[in-house]
Formats: structure tokens, sequence, C-alpha cells
């Protein structure tokens, strides 16, 4: 509003002093109309309309001006771009386009009015080139400012962007380890019970033999006891490493990760969670599996496509996990038997948040990070799905 008030106040002084009352009148009726308007965004929230009508009526007054200064002669005809850049700093966006148009229009309508003698140059030789300097002066400022404001706007544009990415990195990254969390707390008590397994190998084999022991008993049964004790710390030795696989917490993408072993642990992690009609079926390739990446998160997505694969069984069930180690890459094939994806939910189920299952039995955070997880490791992930036959999940990466 102050450009506006300066220009017709500047403008309109002018005019009155070359003795022009066709334009200084009109002139000081805009400056009248602006101060109304500046007056009233004080007491309404009505401030695009506000804005609509002061675009409006320094476009009448340019139109005025142009039209008793020679029209598609005058030096102000270059005055119609003011009305387009006051409109950019506001919405709705249409409103840019349309004052665009009307400029443009308005600029294009001099042609025929000059040509047919309707336009009027009421201005004196002596007066000509001092209009044209203060025309030119007036669009040069204008435009000058308006470049200064696009460019702080877009610094301050640029800056909250900045801020507003770092803010969603940071909350996606709390919301991965949240989900790690969710899955551990899951797993954690099956896991518990998987372990008291062997630890009752060990338990058993340790009272025998300080019964046989007390009784002075040396025998070939010994050897029975201790199998079973080297037994049961195996099993156990295998569940807790395979806990430590998935709850590795770097960001390192540089470590030696073999799919077979990491595969092998996420099976070991999600038997006590599997149901008792879920069966699985491991065909691995003999050749290596090698990748360099971060253990821990491929971990994490294969435990998350394979959970996904044992909740899409409601009855009976298999799931299969194959690989194959090709050229450069190796394939990991996941296949389940289960209800299948609906071809509408297919494209989806990427997405952070999506999932099907009621509230409470999920995130939709799962295949959103083993989708993440694979293309960081420089791999990629295919899914088909047959409603009711199952789905399958192949993920290539390349090998080291």
């Amino acid at each position: 509003m102050i450009s506006a008030y300066v220009s017709t106040l500047g403008f309109g002084t002018y005019y009155y002093f070359v003795g022009i009352p066709e334009i200084y009148i009109p002139t000081y009726v805009a400056l009248g109309l602006f101060i109304i308007y500046g007056t009233a965004s004080f007491f309404t929230k009505g401030l695009v309309t506000l804005f609509r009508l002061s675009i409006v009526t320094a476009s009448l007054a340019f139109y005025n001006q142009v039209f008793y200064t020679g029209g598609i002669t005058s030096p102000a005809l270059f005055e119609f771009v003011i009305p387009p850049l006051l409109a950019f700093f506001y919405r709705p966006v249409i409103d840019r386009y349309l004052f665009i148009a009307i400029s443009f229009i308005a600029m294009l309508s001099f042609v025929p009015l000059s040509l047919l003698g309707y336009t009027q140059n009421l201005l004196t030789d002596s007066w000509v080139i001092s209009h044209a300097t203060l025309c030119g002066i007036f669009v040069f400022l204008i435009v000058a400012i308006f470049s200064f404001l696009f460019r702080s706007a877009i610094v301050v544009k640029n800056e909250k962007l900045g801020n507003s990415i770092k803010q969603l990195q940071e909350t996606t990254q709390r919301l991965v380890e949240s989900e790690k969390m969710a899955s551990l707390g899951l797993l954690s008590a099956g896991v518990a019970h998987e372990i008291n397994n062997p630890l009752n190998f060990i338990k058993g084999g340790v009272e025998a033999l300080e019964q046989g022991l007390k009784n002075g008993e040396i025998n070939g049964q010994n050897g029975e006891y201790l199998a079973a004790i080297k037994e049961g710390l195996n099993r156990t030795a295998t569940i807790v490493s395979s806990m430590n696989h998935f709850s590795r917490q770097t960001d390192k993408m540089d470590e030696v990760c073999d799919i077979h072993t990491i595969l092998k642990n996420c099976i070991i992690m999600l038997k006590p969670k599997l149901k008792s009609n879920v069966a699985i079926n491991k065909s691995f390739d003999s050749g290596s599996a090698i990748v360099i990446g971060n253990e821990g998160k491929l971990h994490q997505s294969f435990l998350n496509i394979i959970a996904n694969a044992a909740d899409a069984i409601e009855t009976e069930g298999t799931i299969s996990i194959k690989t194959g180690v090709k050229q450069k890459e190796v394939r990991i094939e996941i296949s389940d038997t289960g209800l299948g994806i609906s071809e509408e939910n297919l494209s989806k189920i990427r997405d952070p948040f999506f999932t099907t299952k009621p509230v409470g039995k999920g995130t939709g955070l799962g295949l959103a990070i083993a989708y993440k997880s694979v293309e960081e490791h420089g791999g990629k992930i295919h899914v088909t799905s047959i409603i009711n036959k199952g789905t399958t999940f192949e993920i290539t990466l390349p090998l080291r």
C-alpha cells in the first residue's frame, strides 16, 4: 500500500503541475481509495478482497494515464507489468493469471484505440522528456523493489523448507527406531520362551552330571549329558546372536553382510511368532551372497517382509524363501500362500503409515522401512500378488 500511496501522490502532483485534470483528478481519486483500503485492512479479515480492489484501482489509474499520454506511444504503458507483480504476493494463485491476462488485454487494447485516434497526448513537448523519465524511474523502482522482495521471500521459504526437511528426517528416524522397538517387543516374549527350551537341555545335563559325580559314576552316559549341554548352549547362543544382529544400531553402510545368514537369523527370530500351521521352506543358492551395507537394516527389512507374510496366512499356509546368485546381484524371493494384496492397495504398500491391519495391530511402517533400506543398498523390490493365492516379494541386491 505504501508504494500505491507514494506513486499516486507523486503522479497526481506531477500532472497537477503539468495542468492535466483528466489525469490528476482520477489519480487523486485512486489515492483516496488506497487510503480507504489501507484503513479498512485494520478492521476486516477480508484482506484478499481489499488487495484485489487495490490492483483493480491501480490498473484503472494506469489505463487512464496511458490513454491521455499517447496511448500505445506512452512511456506509461509499461506500468501494466506492476499489477501482475502485485498479484504474485497473495493467494488464490488463479488471480495471478487473471491479472496477467487483464494487463495484457489492457495493453493490447491501446493498439486499435491509438490507430483509430481515440487516445490523446495532453502533454506539451516541454514535458515529454520529464514524463518519460518519471515513468521509467517509477517502473524501475517498482520492479527492483519487488525483485528484492521476491528474493527475500525465496530465501525465507528455502530456510523454512530446509528446517522442515530436517524435522522430517529426524521424525522419520525416530519412527524407524520406534518400529524396530515395537518389533522387538512383539518378539521378546516368544524369544524368551524359545531360549527356555535349550536352557532345559543345559539344566537337565548339569543335574545328571552332578548326580553321577556324587555317586562316583563315570560312564558313557556322561558324554550324552555333555552333548545335551552343548546343544542347549549352541541353541541359546544362536538365538541371542540373531537378536543382537537385529538390534544393532549403526548407520554405517560398509559392513560385510551375508544374506543367507541374515535370512536364517530372521527365521530364528520369527519362529516363536509363526503360527503352528505356517511352514517355512528354504532354498538357498550354494553361491556366496555377500553384499556391502548395513547388517541391522537388512535384518529389519527381511524380518518385516517375512512377518507380513506370516500375518497374511490365516489358516494353513507356507512361506517360501529362495535365493539366487547371478552375475553381480543376489535375488531373494519371499513368497506366501496368504490372503494376497488387492491391486488398489499394491501401489500403496510402500507408503508410510499405510496398513490394512486393524487399529493397534500395525503401524504401516514395516514395508516402508524395507523399501527405503533396500534402495539405500542399491537394490530394488518388486511385488506381485493374487487375492486368496498369495504374495511374492522379489528383492535384488548388488553383490560386493
